[in-house]
């Protein structure tokens, strides 16, 4: 199987759209609307159910991830509403024996209002699938990202556009990503909270590398979470992922 993020056919979640249920522990990442550096570390494993081959996929995978986001306003005031965002990432799975992808993925925003920003950025990626050549893909996307909060839950809104260029083919993919996610404090002092997200991928073409115009996948999280710092940039969830 392949470790690719998001062709048809590969094994991690990115990908194909699949079904399966995921346990997810260790998670620290990024607070909505935080900005700094986080290191993420996830322990995924469960049930990968392919709908193209009817089959099931007993899969098991590591993922570490260092993020950052900011502004340039140290640099000059009137650099105040651009923005930064990175993230790398090393995935591992047992279908590849180790390393399964790497990602690096920039962008720069530019903040519209003090809860909605915009952004452009790029991403590479390299599989490594076993007993294969590695297979690149160089991506760009362009989102629109909005934090804000209702009665008490704080709500995060990320739609993301993505063109998509592979070694293997000569077609570009354009895929559509809509994510949401919420926060409840279970606790006055606002030190756990109910964590949910829901994350649907749609290709919008077919292409000559794999992927299927349509429905690719759909991911729903439920879990709990917790600040770790007082800044709140950082925290830690534990949950329930569900990926079909």
């Amino acid at each position: 199987m392949k470790g690719t993020e998001g062709r048809n056919g590969n094994s991690n979640t990115e990908g194909r759209g699949t079904g399966g249920h995921c346990l997810t522990r260790g998670s620290a990442t990024r607070l909505v609307g935080g900005s700094g550096w986080v290191l993420t570390a996830l322990a995924v494993a469960g049930l990968f159910a392919s709908s193209a081959r009817a089959a099931v996929e007993h899969q098991a995978a590591g993922w570490l991830m260092l993020a950052g986001m900011g502004s340039f306003e140290s640099i000059s005031p009137e650099w105040s509403r651009v923005r930064w965002t990175f993230d790398g990432q090393a995935r591992f799975f047992d279908s590849t024996n180790g390393l399964g992808q790497t990602i690096v993925r920039p962008g720069i925003g530019w903040a519209l209002s003090e809860s909605t920003t915009v952004w452009v950025g790029y991403g590479w990626i390299r599989d490594y699938p076993a007993g294969r050549s590695d297979i690149d893909e160089n991506r760009l996307w362009q989102q629109l990202l909005w934090n804000g909060g209702v009665g008490g839950w704080s709500i995060q809104s990320r739609t993301r556009l993505e063109q998509r260029f592979l070694d293997t083919g000569d077609d570009v993919g354009w895929r559509f990503r809509e994510f949401v996610k919420v926060l409840y404090p279970l606790l006055e002092s606002n030190r756990l909270r109910f964590a949910a997200y829901n994350e649907l991928f749609l290709n919008l073409n077919s292409t000559d590398w794999g992927a299927d115009s349509g429905f690719d996948q759909n991911r729903l999280f439920v879990g709990l979470n917790a600040p770790v710092n007082s800044a709140r940039t950082v925290q830690a969830e534990l949950g329930y992922l569900n990926r079909y």
